[in-house]
C-alpha cells in the first residue's frame, strides 16, 4: 500500500521554490520518514545565521538534515548535506546512497509535517 501523498516529483518540487507562501502552496520545510528514519527538507539553513557558500561559489538555498534520536549540542538535526538548487538536490545521494528523487518518492516515504 502507498502512504506517500506526493503523486508526481513536479507535486513536490513546486512547493519549494524558495518562497514561504501556504495559500499558495508554497512551503520552507518538509519533514518526512524514510526507512524508519526522519529528515527534514529545508530552504535555507536550519541554525546558521548567514547563508552557505557552496565550494563552486553558488549559495546555498535548500538542506537536507537528519533528525537525531536525541539533540546533539543543542541540535534536534543533523545536516547532511546543501544545494543551490532543486535539481541538486534531486541528485543529491546523502540519504542511503539513493538519490533524493527516488526518496522523496518511494511508495513508503511518510510525509509528517509541513512548514
Amino acid at each position: 500500500m502507498r502512504i506517500n501523498e506526493y503523486n508526481s516529483l513536479e507535486e513536490f518540487t513546486s512547493q519549494y521554490i524558495g518562497i514561504w507562501g501556504p495559500s499558495d502552496g508554497h512551503w520552507f520545510g518538509l519533514d518526512f520518514i524514510y526507512k524508519g528514519s526522519e529528515y527534514r527538507f529545508n530552504t535555507g539553513s536550519m541554525y546558521e545565521p548567514n547563508d552557505t557558500i557552496l565550494p563552486d561559489g553558488r549559495v546555498a538555498l535548500f538542506g537536507i538534515y537528519r533528525k537525531n534520536t536525541e539533540t546533539i549540542n543543542g541540535k534536534d538535526y543533523t545536516l547532511l548535506e546543501e544545494f543551490a538548487s532543486m535539481e541538486d538536490a534531486l541528485e543529491s545521494t546523502c540519504i542511503e546512497g539513493i538519490k533524493f528523487r527516488d526518496v522523496i518518492m518511494d511508495d513508503n516515504t511518510e510525509l509528517v509535517g509541513q512548514d
